[in-house]
C-alpha cells in the first residue's frame, strides 16, 4: 500500500473502544482531527507524545480541534492505560493492526528502532515521563508509529509517519496546520 500524503481522503477507519465501535468520519465532521497512531504501552516516545499532547489538549480545543491516540490492543486495555495515565482524549483500539494496515505505517528495523538518533533522545523521554517504559507488554516493539490531521472534509492537512520510534510532530506543529484549517 501506498502512503497518506496531505490532501488525500483519510479512510474511515472503525476502531473499538469500551462502549463499542466509533467511526473517526464522526469525529472530524466537527472540526480537524488529530490521530495519533502510537507504538506499544512500554514506548517512552509514545507516553512522552501522550504528556505532550494532553498538555496542549485544551489549546488544540479551542483551535477547533479534537485528538485521539490509537493503540495495538484490546479496548479494554487502552482504556485503563490512558485512564491510569489521565489522558484528556480518547484512546482507540486496533488489536488486529487493520488501521495501521489502512494507513501503510510500517515496522521499523534495529537502526530506526534503537540506533544513534532514537538513543540521544532517550534520556529527555524518560525525564519527562518518569519511567524508561518497558517491553512491548503484548504489542509490536517493531511497529512505527505515525500522525495525522483531518479536516472537516475528511482531507489529510498533516501526513507525518515517524523515521524511527522518537520521531512524533512537534505539538507546534500540530497547532500550527489545526488553525489552519479550523
Amino acid at each position: 500500500m501506498s502512503t497518506i500524503t496531505a490532501g488525500d481522503a483519510f479512510p474511515n477507519l472503525r476502531l473499538a473502544t469500551v462502549d463499542g465501535v466509533v467511526q473517526l468520519r464522526d469525529r472530524w465532521r466537527d472540526g480537524p482531527l488529530v490521530v495519533m497512531f502510537m507504538r506499544h504501552f512500554g514506548c517512552a516516545f509514545c507516553r512522552e507524545q501522550l504528556i505532550r499532547v494532553g498538555g496542549a489538549f485544551d489549546e488544540l480545543r479551542e483551535a477547533g480541534a479534537d485528538v485521539v491516540a490509537i493503540f495495538q490492543y484490546t479496548a479494554e486495555a487502552t482504556h485503563d492505560f490512558c485512564a491510569s495515565r489521565e489522558v484528556p482524549f480518547d484512546c482507540l483500539a486496533d488489536p488486529w493492526h487493520e488501521a495501521y494496515a489502512t494507513v501503510s505505517l510500517g515496522r521499523g528495523t534495529r537502526r530506526t528502532l534503537l540506533g544513534w538518533r532514537v538513543a540521544k533522545r532517550y534520556p529527555e523521554a524518560i525525564r519527562l515521563t518518569g519511567s524508561p517504559g518497558g517491553g512491548p507488554k503484548g504489542g509490536d516493539m517493531a511497529q512505527l508509529p505515525g500522525t495525522f490531521v483531518i479536516d472537516r472534509s475528511g482531507r489529510v492537512r498533516l501526513a507525518h509517519y515517524s523515521e524511527n520510534s522518537a520521531d512524533n510532530p512537534p505539538v507546534a506543529t500540530l497547532l500550527d496546520v489545526v488553525r489552519a484549517v479550523a
